[in-house]
């Protein structure tokens, strides 16, 4: 074996200074003191030495074939290719996601919540939670001790209390040479692993996702974490902080907002390259798990949730249906903005009220839309007990049967001892009991 060795060794030196001579001669070329005739002694020369070498100017596509066979497209390969969501229309199997939210918008909450998920349902096999944010009180407040403990080996979190962050680095580079599939890996947060880059610069940004795309590229499900510039009211005009090679280099990307009105978490989707991807909302549940709710329900501010009640307050008392502008004008006189009645009155649509096209004058009238119980048709009222956490009875109400949801009044409706108008409010540590009557 030695021998062999020594003569590869042998053979390489010798192509080697051929081709620091083929650079000479070069040079060579430019000098003053060479003419014509040395000229073409020169190339004449540099010409053989590109065939000893195999380095002729020109190859036609043919002598490439076997190259390009060897990388060519693979159709069958391609056309036994899987595609899987971890989460229907959200998270997309051996894809790259992004996250990106303000400061304390549950960033790590939701993504920890959808790791244990992924493993409860089989939906993958190992989890690698790489967290270099948050800190040791951080971890014990929210449980992850006990997750751990849970899961075992399936769940790996590597977190400042057990590995530095050169460490983190080193464990990352023998996952390149590991077989990754079935295994969702976590980075929280993505500015953290920048290793001294400027995440405003897109070859600093490209450097670490190409990290991310080789994982990816083993078969691993990745998911980042990421901020925003600034944290603002509206989600709209959320947008991820630095370099847009964050979004170009992602497969998928969402901007997440907690409603805190709501109690919600809100993903607006960003980027939309891979699946059919959906905006989604979710509640949080306490033994890490998340329940998917109404998009358009969780997103409603306190505000937009009144401007809801007002118009179904509105819709009920009038003899005929409303136009588009006479609920405007109402919800004006109310004080209200022309431009958030507007959104609630459009989000509202085919949820409290619908919308009529008029044959005649091309307007459109709006009416409640019946949301009524199944009850006892012998009776013109429903029973509604309240009851706490404990299901110890608080108090209970008799309201007529044709009830409607809104917003933040889940019956709307008239008492059966009264001709007033009855509304029923919950709040978070209440459930609604509605026996049969």
């Amino acid at each position: 074996m030695s021998n062999i060795v020594a003569q590869i060794e042998q053979k390489v030196k010798a192509k080697e200074a051929q081709r620091a001579r083929l650079r000479k001669l070069e040079e060579l070329k430019l000098s003053d003191f060479v003419n014509d005739s040395d000229l073409k002694s020169i190339e004449k020369e540099i010409e053989n030495i590109k065939q000893s070498l195999n380095l002729r100017t020109e190859k036609t596509l043919n002598q490439l074939n076997n190259m390009l066979d060897s990388f060519d497209l693979n159709p069958e390969k391609i056309e036994n290719t899987k595609f899987e969501y971890l989460y229907p229309n959200f998270v997309v199997k051996n894809e790259i996601t992004m996250f990106a939210a303000p400061p304390a918008s549950g960033k790590s909450l939701v993504a920890v919540a959808l790791c244990n998920m992924f493993l409860l349902e089989n939906a993958i096999k190992n989890v690698i939670y790489i967290d270099a944010d948050n800190g040791s009180a951080t971890i014990k407040e929210r449980n992850i001790h006990k997750l751990k403990q849970q899961w075992g080996r399936k769940l790996r979190y590597l977190h400042e209390s057990s590995a530095t962050k050169a460490q983190m680095f080193q464990v990352i580079k023998q996952l390149y040479k590991t077989d990754l599939t079935d295994v969702f890996i976590v980075f929280d947060s993505i500015k953290n692993f920048m290793v001294g880059g400027d995440r405003d610069k897109n070859k600093d940004v490209s450097k670490v996702m190409q990290t991310l795309q080789n994982l990816r590229a083993r078969g691993a499900t990745v998911l980042f974490l990421h901020h925003t510039n600034k944290p603002q009211k509206d989600l709209q005009e959320l947008t991820y902080a630095g370099s847009s090679a964050f979004a170009e280099d992602t497969g998928n990307a969402f901007l997440l907002q907690k409603n805190n009105f709501k109690n919600t978490f809100i993903f607006k989707n960003l980027k939309p390259r891979t699946g059919e991807l959906e905006d989604v909302a979710f509640k949080y549940n306490t033994n890490h798990t998340l329940t998917q709710v109404d998009f358009m329900e969780a997103s409603e501010t306190e505000e937009i949730a009144e401007i809801n009640e007002e118009i179904i307050d509105f819709l009920d008392k009038q003899t005929q249906k409303p136009t588009y502008s006479q609920i405007m004008q109402h919800l004006q006189k109310q004080g209200y903005p022309r431009n958030k009645s507007n959104k609630a009155l459009q989000n509202g649509k085919n949820r409290y009220w619908k919308e009529e096209k008029l044959s005649q004058n091309n307007k459109s009238v709006y009416s409640l839309i019946s949301q009524n119980p199944k009850v006892n048709e012998n009776v013109n009222y429903i029973e509604v007990k309240y009851v706490d956490q404990e299901n110890n009875l608080i108090k209970t109400e008799h309201i007529a049967k044709n009830t409607r949801t809104s917003g933040t009044s889940p019956f709307y409706g008239v008492s059966n001892t009264c001709t007033t108008p009855a509304q029923v409010h919950t709040s978070e540590s209440n459930q609604i009991s509605m026996p049969l009557i």
